[in-house]
């Protein structure tokens, strides 16, 4: 049971918005609501939650919390419009604190993990990371967050940004090279699903070894004739330059102990 219930209204109406309400709900926090600029975007969302649409926000009391989840480029525009009184923590991997406009209540409640609006995620495992403008409403929000999850850490906002540097990498740009690998294969009316299996053994080696250790390929070994065969192979020029440039910087960085 729940000992330490929460009053939180979601700002937003995202798929971060979705995730963390439902959650948080699910939990046995109090979701007052959903507060947002699209009143038809909140009324949806508010449905999905279970919850009521918040038109106003100087009614709230000062121990509730206003979660921000929009894009990067909103944060400062919906914190301006966020009574003063009310404690805020927004969910960005890239914003500094010391980059908004100065509040006695500001944290980030970044979890670090990807969210897609039709697939659940387990909760209990994504990285929490957290930082506030006041060591107590730190303490508070790094309680919320065990409340959802195992894995909750302290970071500055210098740490957190060079981590969301390192998380765009492993999965955006993994995400988006899957893409071009699917592309190439249908091209060739071949089923993108005969690399799953490798897929899901690339992400599980790096359980016990690290990622130079599991680096595999045509790369590493330095076969160039393999290699240019793969490029010629490729239809899309960018996808070409792309792998031809991945494997340039393969081959540099597995040939710097034979130097």
């Amino acid at each position: 049971m729940l000992t330490d219930k929460k009053e939180i209204v979601i700002c937003g109406t995202g798929k971060v918005a979705y995730h963390l309400g439902s959650y948080l709900n699910q939990i046995g926090h109090d979701l007052l609501g959903v507060w947002g600029r699209d009143v038809e975007k909140c009324a949806e969302l508010s449905k999905k939650l279970h919850t009521s649409v918040i038109s106003d926000l100087f009614n709230l009391s000062n121990t509730s919390i206003v979660i921000v989840c929009v894009s990067d480029i909103a944060i400062s525009k919906v914190l301006s419009s966020i009574p003063k009184h009310v404690k805020i923590a927004y969910t960005s991997g890239s914003i500094k604190l010391e980059d908004l406009p100065a509040r006695e209540n500001l944290g980030v409640f970044y979890p670090l993990q990807t969210f897609s609006e039709e697939k659940e995620v387990d909760i209990s495992k994504v990285p929490f990371l957290i930082e506030a403008t006041n060591p107590i409403f730190e303490q508070e929000l790094i309680g919320l967050a065990q409340t959802l999850s195992d894995n909750v850490q302290k970071t500055n906002s210098r740490e957190r940004f060079l981590i969301h540097v390192g998380a765009v990498m492993v999965n955006n740009f993994t995400n988006f090279l899957y893409y071009l690998a699917e592309k190439h294969l249908k091209e060739h009316e071949l089923d993108f699903k005969v690399l799953k299996p490798l897929i899901m053994e690339t992400a599980e080696k790096l359980q016990t070894l690290t990622p130079r250790e599991a680096q595999t390929g045509p790369a590493v070994r330095g076969d160039n004739k393999i290699i240019e065969q793969h490029i010629q192979s490729i239809s899309d020029a960018d996808t070409r330059e792309l792998y031809k440039l991945m494997s340039e910087l393969i081959i540099k960085e597995f040939n710097k102990d034979e130097l």
